[in-house]
């Protein structure tokens, strides 16, 4: 432990988790009293599987307990790049066999999705070369109202897979694809396979 452990978060914690004394905290998290007094003391080293527990107990992310136990933690996550976005806005995923050795960066924990990396200058100025973007897949089936007007990547019923702004189609059941760079045309009465929306991008 390089800090000193902040013991007042501990305390404004436990009580707004409920807990009606510290003793009863730990005994939830399967401590005894002792024990979770030497831990907040620093006399004792706590094991990953207990602040685990504490983090669920307490309601918290197990990086804010960390931090108030004064531990090292990281300001950024490693993720592996899952694939590109290039021109005409296409989106490519590695196959396994085939995936580059390519990870990022992020000022982001624990996010669920896949990132891409946007290659070329086919779609700036909203996405600059190199900026990397998160989705989640599965994507949605039929994608909701509140997407339209959003960016997604979509999956196309004949297979292609594209980074587009999404609207809803002329006919039932189709949609319209937009670019963000005027000069590739847009795809119209489409019908898709899923969507996914752009959760975030991020130039670093």
């Amino acid at each position: 432990m390089n800090k000193a452990i902040d013991k007042d978060w501990f305390r404004q914690a436990i009580k707004k988790a409920g807990f009606r004394s510290q003793n009863a905290f730990a005994d939830a998290v399967g401590l005894t009293g002792p024990k979770f007094t030497n831990t907040l003391k620093g006399d004792r080293r706590i094991q990953a599987a207990e602040i685990e527990r504490i983090a669920a107990a307490l309601g918290e992310s197990d990086r804010n307990v960390k931090i108030a136990l004064g531990m090292e933690v990281k300001s950024a996550c490693e993720y592996k790049i899952a694939g590109y976005v290039s021109a005409a806005d296409r989106v490519v995923f590695y196959d396994h066999d085939d995936m580059e050795v390519d990870t990022i960066e992020l000022p982001i924990f624990y996010y669920p999705g896949v990132t891409l990396r946007v290659k070329g200058e086919s779609m700036t100025p909203r996405y600059k070369p190199n900026e990397v973007i998160g989705i989640r897949l599965p994507g949605l089936e039929k994608p909701p109202s509140s997407l339209f007007g959003k960016d997604v990547v979509a999956k196309l019923d004949d297979g292609r897979l594209v980074l587009k702004t999404i609207y809803k189609g002329g006919e039932d059941g189709t949609y319209s694809l937009i670019s963000v760079n005027p000069n590739v045309p847009p795809i119209t009465g489409a019908f898709i396979d899923w969507v996914s929306p752009v959760d975030f991008h991020i130039s670093l």
